[in-house]
């Protein structure tokens, strides 16, 4: 077979060039560390590599997802606690409150300090997070969650009852929040408990005894219908709930009605209308509301006055007791999803490390090898330069000369 002297350079040069490009591949590998520079390096390696870089990108945001709910979690924590302590020190002061040694100055300086007291309990209810979230509004994260009712003086909640939830972990989602609705407003209730809020034009209601009453009852009553429409004509009265359907007519000359075993003090001799609701304790803001209503507003001058007093700090002491133990079972609960979120932090860092010890089996280069066959591919194309010098130089005129 005749081989001509084009075929022998194009064969060289091709030689050359693969030869140059298996060392530049070679080259890369070592630079980079990496085994697979490209799909078509190894396909099979290639997919296998797509998909473990997938799932370590995966757990690493479950652990951003931990780290989040962690913070939110601790920050809600210290709040509560902080919370409970200012509850215990409005439980300190209504003791000392009750005590019937105290002089009139004596309940003006304690109702001074629940004053202080109730704006440090606002500012904690309506703590923000490092995002300027409120931690207890609940799914209304931008909602301030307690605010005060312009028309009844008293604290409202504004959020929800919901929870935001992070995924940690593949079937792992933990609580991240907690709506202050679930923390603060489910106080158990106080029996007795319960506080008459009056609107009116003239003095159509005198007064409601609510205390002397079945204020469970009424209360329950109140939370359906309420609030209530009294309304004075021509001396007759009539009752309509929040419907406008009639509760009960009384003629001219009524002077005390009753409702759901409740004693309600009347006066028809004047047309006008009055507007009832009651209010229950409800939550830690409204309880020291009352706590320093009783100690500036209530008369001790007579026995009914004072047995009334002491009835009225006998219940905030019940609602705080209440209160305290509905804080227990908020932080039990916070600290029970702060040791999950540290297991489930434990289990993604063994997956992560199992995982990219599965990718470097596929992905990372074997460095020995590497260096060996870079050796054996630079000493080979070496020698296919020098060989290539050597047979460009045989040629006929040459042999002549």
């Amino acid at each position: 077979m005749r081989i001509s002297t084009q075929q022998v350079f194009l064969s060289n040069i091709d030689n050359l060039s693969k030869s140059s490009a298996d060392l530049f591949k070679t080259q890369q590998q070592l630079s980079t560390g990496k085994r697979v520079l490209q799909p078509s390096d190894d396909p099979l390696a290639s997919a296998q590599i797509q998909k473990f870089k997938k799932e370590v990108a995966r757990t690493e945001q479950f652990s951003g997802n931990i780290e989040v709910a962690d913070r939110r979690l601790r920050l809600e924590e210290i709040t509560i606690e902080q919370v409970n302590n200012l509850s215990i020190r409005l439980r300190e002061l209504t003791i000392q409150g009750k005590n019937g040694t105290l002089t009139e100055t004596d309940r003006e300086v304690i109702a001074s300090e629940v004053g202080e007291i109730i704006k440090s309990l606002d500012s904690l209810m309506n703590t923000k997070d490092v995002q300027g979230e409120y931690i207890f509004s609940g799914n209304k994260g931008f909602t301030k969650p307690y605010t005060v009712d312009s028309a009844s003086g008293r604290y409202v909640f504004n959020g929800d009852d919901g929870q935001r939830f992070l995924q940690i972990g593949p079937e792992n989602k933990v609580a991240s929040t907690d709506s202050g609705f679930d923390i603060f407003e489910k106080v158990p209730l106080v029996p007795g408990y319960v506080i008459a809020d009056v609107e009116q034009t003239v003095s159509v209601i005198g007064g409601v005894d609510i205390q002397g009453g079945d204020a469970e009852s009424f209360g329950s009553f109140m939370d359906a219908n309420g609030p209530l429409n009294f309304e004075v004509s021509g001396g007759a009265l009539t009752v309509t709930d929040k419907n406008g359907t009639t509760v009960g007519s009384w003629p001219p000359g009524t002077t005390s009605i009753s409702l759901s075993g409740v004693d309600i003090e009347v006066d028809t001799s004047v047309d006008g209308d009055a507007t009832l609701d009651v209010f229950d304790q409800h939550n830690i803001l409204n309880t020291a509301l009352d706590l320093k209503d009783a100690l500036n507003n209530s008369d001790l001058s007579t026995a009914q006055g004072k047995e009334q007093f002491n009835q009225r700090m006998d219940h905030i002491l019940d609602s705080l007791a209440g209160i305290e133990e509905r804080n227990i079972a908020s932080r039990s609960s916070i600290g029970g999803r702060l040791n999950a979120l540290e297991q489930q932090d434990l289990v993604n860092e063994d997956y992560k490390l199992f995982t990219q010890e599965a990718l470097s089996s596929f992905e990372d280069l074997d460095y020995n090898e590497a260096i060996s066959r870079f050796a054996l591919q630079e000493t080979a194309l070496q020698a296919a330069y020098s060989s290539f010098a050597k047979v460009q130089d045989l040629n006929l005129f040459n042999f002549l000369r």
